[in-house]
């Protein structure tokens, strides 16, 4: 199960990668700074090991048990949350979800990862970031 779960986290993770770079020129992405002129992002926030370590501590974390058991075979999810200046993930929250148990274990799954990433920069200084990820798996 969890590799099915892994393949498919991965190929959300390209569609991840390819969202942060369309989402940064976007309204979406929520930058904080002094600076009262905002320009484009420098850097984009990054998991140490990049994003297939990130997708790899998501997928050792979640508990697919407690789907199976409630008969959820399928579902998506899209959490969302902030890298902060010091690389803290902060503000974790749910976008969308198709099961209360799937946004429950997601969010624990994520709130149990405690690698720092490595801050964003905007103009030379670290910015605080607002990130997704989207989750899909099919127990089936």
């Amino acid at each position: 199960m969890k590799k099915y779960i892994a393949f498919l986290l991965i190929l959300l993770g390209i569609i991840f990668i390819d969202a942060q770079k369309d989402s940064i020129q976007s309204s979406d992405v929520k930058v904080e700074s002094d600076h009262t002129k905002k320009s484009s992002l420098d850097k984009t926030p990054e998991f140490p090991g990049g994003h297939a370590a990130f997708m790899k501590q998501i997928i050792n974390n979640f508990n697919t048990s407690r789907l199976a058991k409630q008969n959820i075979a399928k579902a998506r999810a899209i959490a969302v949350f902030d890298i902060d200046k010091e690389g803290n993930m902060i503000n974790l929250r749910m976008e969308s979800y198709d099961h209360e148990a799937v946004k429950t274990e997601f969010l624990s799954a994520l709130n149990k990862i405690k690698t720092k990433w490595i801050p964003g920069e905007q103009n030379g200084e670290k910015v605080k970031m607002r990130m997704r990820q989207p989750l899909q798996f099919n127990l089936d």
